[in-house]
């Protein structure tokens, strides 16, 4: 009997332990599933803000919410709750973190009423991104296009997103200037924990504030009942938008999916043929060039970084694969070109007629110092196409020059640039010439204009 009264102790004191740690839990809900989500995702930041609804039971008093996101990568420092109904009834008290677990929390909800309350959920997450990319067709004479977007959503965040409307923050969110305009506004001290925390809070809370903003603009402009239009902001050094994506869409944790975001029928586009032996070697190489704007069927939105893969139709229900590049950020009615690669039915040749030495000029020991080098060269372009081409010629020329030219301008300080248009079949040629001044006759590294060829 001595030998089982500890045990009976122990056991008496385990139960009390039990009984007490179930009265402190008497009153602790969890919380509900989520009965709709959004994700607006970042990728600059690999930030992404996470909206969630959900419906809570409340009592008359104090509720104790429990809320908790196991090996996910929620930021616990981010998460908020707000009750989209009866505001003026409900206070959320304050949210505390239980220190023998590190991904849950409790919040203290006070409410005037009973009854079932649906509530906002937000955060930031991170391992969300997107990459977006482009199909472009050309029809067989090469006149028109089709001209497909897509993105492409990754999911590595720890967490299943289910039905989740989806948007996409393209382009730039200047958070230097943002997290000035907070700590200007008091909402931020000045200066920096040696961790970087300060820095990091004011990043989280220029994107939320942006990405807030954009919903108020979208909601004030959208009618009754519409969906609100993808928003274009600027602001300072900032560019972006945010785009939502058509419907609700299912993308569980460590998978992909890839979404059409938009689509352009009957595109017109033009061709240029570019010869930039400095950029693309020594052949004339063709461009694919058109707008983003409403004439050429977009303009909608600017277009994100991308791949884009081009192909042409050849007319035998098959499709040529042209070539494929990545583009950069394309904004609103500025040039989209795309390099299609070489073309053998255009061809050019560059030959020097003619070189020489002149103007010399001596030091007092009658040793050469400086002189003027002459050279003229005549450029052809043979066009065996059916159709006339248009190419732009550069010739990076460098030193203290004088070139004399009647079709050239100057791109820059030491490039030269002509353009010239090209009938079928045509064989085309052009000269020009240019000194050069060598040595102590050198003032400058730079071409001058001459009026005209002598």
């Amino acid at each position: 009997m001595k030998a089982i009264r500890p045990i009976l102790a122990v056991l008496a004191g385990a139960c009390a332990m039990a009984a007490r740690a179930e009265a402190k839990n008497v009153d602790l809900a969890t919380l509900p599933q989520r009965e709709s989500v959004q994700l607006t995702i970042y990728n600059s930041e690999d930030l992404t803000l996470v909206r969630e609804t959900r419906s809570l039971t409340l009592k008359a008093g104090t509720n104790r919410i429990q809320y908790s996101w196991a090996n996910t990568m929620i930021d616990p420092t981010s998460v908020e709750i707000r009750p989209l109904e009866k505001a003026d009834q409900i206070e959320v008290l304050d949210t505390t973190y239980p220190g023998d677990k590190l991904q849950q929390l409790v919040w203290n909800i006070e409410s005037k009423i009973e009854g079932q309350v649906r509530f906002q959920v937000t955060y930031f997450t991170s391992g969300l991104s997107w990459a977006a990319d482009y199909v472009i067709i050309a029809n067989s004479p090469e006149t028109q296009m089709s001209f497909d977007g897509n993105v492409q959503i990754f999911n590595n965040s720890g967490e299943d997103y289910e039905n989740a409307e989806v948007r996409l923050v393209v382009g730039v969110i200047n958070l230097v200037e943002k997290i000035r305009e907070l700590a200007s506004r008091g909402l931020l001290r000045e200066g920096k924990d040696e961790d970087g925390e300060t820095f990091e809070r004011a990043k989280k809370q220029a994107v939320r504030d942006a990405m807030y903003f954009s919903d108020f603009k979208n909601r004030a402009a959208a009618p009754a009942g519409a969906p609100a239009p993808p928003e274009i902001i600027k602001e300072g050094l900032s560019e972006y938008f945010i785009y939502t994506i058509q419907g609700t869409q299912s993308i569980p944790n460590q998978t992909s999916k890839r979404l059409s975001s938009f689509f352009a029928r009957q595109v017109k586009f033009d061709i240029v043929y570019r010869l930039r032996p400095h950029q693309y070697g020594p052949r004339p190489v063709r461009f694919f060039v058109l707008k983003n704007d409403e004439e050429h069927k977009l303009g909608t939105t600017p277009l994100p970084d991308g791949l884009v893969r081009t192909f042409r139709d050849n007319g035998r229900d098959g499709l040529a694969f042209l070539g494929q590049e990545p583009v950069k950020y394309v904004p609103i009615k500025a040039d989209i070109e795309l390099n299609v690669g070489p073309d053998d039915e255009v061809v050019e040749e560059s030959k020097c007629m003619d070189a020489e030495r002149a103007k010399f000029v001596f030091d007092r020991k009658k040793q050469v110092t400086g002189w003027d080098e002459k050279r003229s060269f005549r450029d052809e372009v043979r066009n065996y196409k059916a159709k006339p081409v248009r190419i732009e010629v550069r010739r990076v020329i460098d030193g203290d020059i004088t070139l004399e030219a009647e079709a050239a301008r100057l791109f820059d300080f030491h490039t030269a640039e002509f353009t010239f248009d090209i009938k079928a079949g045509e064989k085309f040629g052009w000269e020009y010439m240019y000194t050069e001044r060598n040595g102590t006759s050198a003032k400058q590294n730079a071409i001058t204009l001459a009026q005209k060829v002598k």
